[in-house]
Order: structure tokens, then sequence, then C-alpha cells
């Protein structure tokens, strides 16, 4: 893998904290992970992992969505194979036990079915590396208008096919189709943090949230309800029915290696945040 990735002008290397981390010319590449919480009767219980890219030129962070926008196609597929490989080995500190991760998979660097195969192949390996289940593996697919709905579709195939588990993401961050997104027959469908919040601010709003969590429950498709800020957003969210929250007010995303066996402690403490074993 580190070979291929050389040879695309990448350079793996471990960090002085000993994660794993990439160089793509000038900008650092470095992993996060936030947890995602699944409601629970009264109860919040961190179940797995979101993989966050992190890019740094020098000791200045760059908006991650500004460094992906600037990549050429081509460059993105190969940065997204080289990002997916640092995240995997990177679980590899996550506590025994809570190693379920969502990664993020952008569809048009899936448009070549040589690149496709390459990268499963390779992702492939990496778990193996680690000891993660496919079934422990949600990949998060953003779901966009200019996207063609059959070749979604064949992409959600080729990942299920592997045993994967597949998210929409930023469900209402612009073009929002719940039919569209049912028909491509996801697990869970991550929504868009700024219109969560929006909506969880008035009581239409969070009426017009539970019926949007309960029409996707009736196709069998969880939710997540992302970006989280505050406690009484928390609080609302649960009211949803949401099978999932995430957000700061729960926890804020960690450079890896972080700390993440002391949030699981505290999980064990605590019994609002007792950690279980199964996604399901």
């Amino acid at each position: 893998m580190e070979n291929a990735l050389r040879a695309q002008g990448v350079h793996i290397f471990e960090t002085s904290a000993g994660a794993v981390a990439a160089v793509d010319e000038l900008v650092v590449l470095q992993s996060a992970f936030q947890p995602v919480f699944r409601c629970r009767r009264d109860r919040m219980e961190p179940v797995a992992f979101e993989a966050l890219a992190r890019p740094f030129r020098g000791a200045s962070p760059l908006p991650p969505e500004r460094y992906f926008d600037d990549l050429e196609r081509e460059r993105l597929g190969a940065i997204e194979q080289v990002v997916r490989h640092i995240h995997v080995r990177n679980a590899a500190h996550l506590p025994r036990g809570a190693r379920r991760l969502f990664l993020n998979f952008h569809p048009s660097a899936f448009e070549s079915p040589a690149r496709i195969e390459q990268d499963l192949r390779l992702l492939g390996a990496d778990l193996r590396a680690i000891g993660i289940s496919p079934a422990d593996l949600v990949c998060e697919i953003t779901e966009q208008q200019e996207h063609a709905e059959e070749a979604l579709k064949d992409v959600v195939y080729l990942l299920r096919a592997r045993g994967y588990r597949i998210a929409v993401d930023d469900f209402g961050a612009g073009f929002a189709d719940p039919g569209r997104v049912a028909r491509l027959t996801p697990d869970i469908v991550k929504v868009d943090g700024a219109l969560v919040r929006r909506h969880l601010a008035t009581p239409e709003g969070c009426v017009e949230l539970g019926r949007l969590v309960e029409a996707f429950g009736r196709d069998g498709i969880q939710c997540v309800l992302e970006g989280l800020e505050t406690l009484e957003q928390v609080e609302r969210a649960r009211r949803t029915g949401a099978h999932f929250l995430q957000g700061f007010a729960l926890a804020p995303p960690q450079l890896a290696p972080g700390e993440f066996a002391s949030l699981i402690a505290a999980g064990r403490r605590h019994p609002e945040l007792r950690l279980v074993k199964s996604f399901r």
C-alpha cells in the first residue's frame, strides 16, 4: 500500500503521538474520530466512531471541504484512498469492542470500475490487518442531485456485496429527496447538522423532524441526527425517535490516537453512557 502511495506523491508516516498520517505535497492529513451515540430508552451509548480527515499546512488546520474541493477528480480518488487507509490503521487505537467505523466515500471517486476494485481490495486488507469485521464498517455516501441515481445504486451494491453497511450522509444539506434516498436502500441516513439545529429550535420543527425519522423508519432506515451543540438540542433530538445522535454536545472529534479509553471508561461509570458491543 505504502509503495503505491509513494508513487502518487503521498508519504505515509507515524506521528510522534503514534498515529498514522500522510503528507500530500505541503499538506499533512491526519485522522480524527468522533463517537456516534445510540438512544436507548433513558441512556445514551457510544456505539461507533466516525472517521474524519483533518488537513494541516504546517501547524495551521485547513477546512477539510476547502482542501477536498480543490482536488481534481482523479486526484480526489487517490487522496480518498489514502485517507481511508490512515483512518483504518488509526482505528487500532480505539478500545477493543468499540472498533466500529463510519467512513466517507465520495461517489465521483468510484466512476472507474478498476478504481473501485482496487480501492475495495486495499480497504479489505486494511480492515483485516486490525481485525475489523465488514459488518462493523458503515460506508457514508453523500447523495447529491448531480449524481446519477443508477450509478449510486451500483456503488451501494458493490459495497453491500462485501458485507459493509451503507449510510447516506448530509441529508438536507442541499438537495433532499427522501424517496430517492430510500431507493438507494441505505441502512442509515445521517441528517445534516444545520437542518437538525434549525428544526430543533421550534416545537413545530421538532415535530417535523420526528416525522422525517418516522418516515425513514417505515422503510427500515435508521437516522443519525448530527451537529448537536447543546444539551437542550440533545434532549429534543432524543424525543424525535432518532436511533443515533452525534455532536460536540456529546463528544467532540479527537485527533488519533485520542483519549477514547477515558470516554469508554466514563460510559462504564455512568449508566447513561454505557457502551454496548453490537450495532444491532
